[in-house]
């Protein structure tokens, strides 16, 4: 087998940009032996100074020039199609093996075109998020080519010789009825923070009071900021000493009304700042700086929703393990999320004000002893070498079920997570897409292949 094999990469997000989907992929695979002919949608505003943390792997990019800003559109889908499968075309015989990437759905149409022409080329689809089952999309009205991507999905997961989850619940849900007969091709490797990512740590937020943090994205239902300041409320008003003893931070937006609106009739809402969203390397600073993080969870209504359970695993969530704080969740009895804040010592709290005023009051206190080392696993070094053993296991054919008992023992490498963070990039730094190979030592042979 070469040193370096090749694999031909459809991912419909990825870095340069920075949205979270972007950056699940490039974190899976930026740490891998393998070289990559990734093929991608242009979009604005990239940062090239995230493409400077790929270590191990080499990745040449292709970006397909289309409309983004209506990316679920025929036309666009076909422009993406059609470039990638030309590319294909012309370096079909170079490829030992095709991976595609959801979000967005059509990577994975794309994947089977190119399977189609190469049968004998092993593909591995990863899905970022299930589609089919996934509760939000009845909330979107006028959500076009549903009916599409339920077919796409469904083909993939009977198609793709190997299918990667990152979660247990979601994993659950995609292999039902008659896909259930497919289930033994998945295997589940989670989301990945990179220590390097993080800067020179600050100290945290000094003005006297204890500082919860909350980053990223908002839903206008089920995953909203309402719980949270109904929280806030509450403790006040149980414990009115402790106004002047903390704040919540936002980072986000555009918020939407509701939120808006509840802030506003709040009697405390001076304990509550919802500010703008900001680059996400800037947000890995100001993780460093918070107290605790706030990690908001969907939470679904069985009888609504037809869930128990959440099946979703934030990228955040791994953002806020590689910032080593305390980390507090409003999210299901049942999930990712509280399956790892659990295991680390967190707390969590459901939609009652009287538990979120319950648990921030036991933060504030300074009364949750966290165990970071559960988060070991998390390491982009560490997922990087269970996707090689996987990738591997699909070029020599592997059920995915006895890949998932090989990744369940520990990797070759765990590395510890990073007592003093790299220093901050400058602006100015533009970064070519891969820093010179051997950075990092290689993973033993017995590690890159699966058992």
């Amino acid at each position: 087998m070469p040193t370096e094999l090749r694999g031909f990469a459809l991912s419909w997000f990825f870095s340069p940009y920075s949205g979270s989907a972007d950056l699940d992929f490039y974190k899976r695979i930026k740490d891998t032996p393998f070289h990559y002919d990734l093929v991608q949608l242009q979009r604005e505003k990239p940062d090239q100074r995230l493409l400077q943390f790929t270590t191990r792997a080499t990745i040449e990019r292709f970006e397909v020039k289309a409309d983004h800003l209506n990316p679920r559109t025929l036309e666009t889908r076909e422009k993406f199609a059609t470039a990638a499968v030309e590319l294909f075309k012309e370096r079909r015989n170079s490829y030992d093996f095709i991976i595609s990437h959801s979000n967005e759905i059509p990577s994975h149409a794309v994947a089977w075109q190119c399977k189609q022409l190469a049968p004998k080329t092993p593909w591995v689809a990863y899905f970022g998020d299930l589609f089919t089952k996934n509760p939000y999309i009845k909330y979107i009205d006028n959500y076009p080519l549903v009916d599409e991507d339920i077919e796409t999905e469904a083909l993939t997961l009977k198609k793709a010789d190997l299918i990667i989850c990152n979660n247990d619940y979601q994993k659950r849900l995609m292999f039902t009825g008659e896909l259930e007969a497919y289930a033994d091709k998945a295997v589940v490797i989670p989301h990945c923070f990179d220590p390097a990512m993080f800067p020179t740590r600050h100290n945290t937020v000094r003005n006297g009071r204890f500082t919860f943090m909350h980053l990223g994205t908002l839903y206008h239902v089920k995953r909203t900021a309402e719980p949270l300041l109904r929280g806030v409320e509450r403790l006040i008003e149980v414990y009115p000493e402790y106004k002047d003893r903390f704040e919540v931070l936002f980072y986000g937006g555009p918020y939407y009304s509701h939120d808006l609106n509840v802030h506003a009739s709040m009697r405390h809402r001076s304990n509550v700042r919802l500010e703008e969203g900001v680059p996400y390397l800037q947000s890995l600073e100001l993780m460093q700086r918070a107290d605790a993080l706030v990690l908001i969870d969907g939470i679904f209504d069985k009888n609504i929703d037809g869930l128990s359970f959440n099946p979703f695993f934030p990228g955040k969530l791994t953002d806020y393990m590689g910032a080593n704080r305390p980390i507090m969740g409003i999210t299901m009895k049942e999930g990712p999320t509280t399956d790892i804040l659990h295991e680390s010592g967190n707390l969590t709290a459901d939609l009652k004000p009287d538990r979120i005023a319950y648990v921030l009051k036991r933060y504030i206190d300074r009364k949750v002893p966290q165990n970071s080392i559960s988060w070991l696993p998390y390491t982009c070094e560490a997922v990087a070498a269970q996707m090689t053993r996987v990738i591997y296991g699909a070029i020599n054919g592997a059920l995915g079920a006895d890949l998932q008992r090989s990744l369940k023992r520990p990797v070759t490498i765990l590395p510890q997570l990073r007592k003093d963070p790299a220093p901050a990039l400058p602006e100015s730094t533009r970064a070519p897409a891969n820093r010179a190979a051997g950075r990092r030592p290689r993973l033993p042979a017995s590690s890159r292949r699966p058992s």
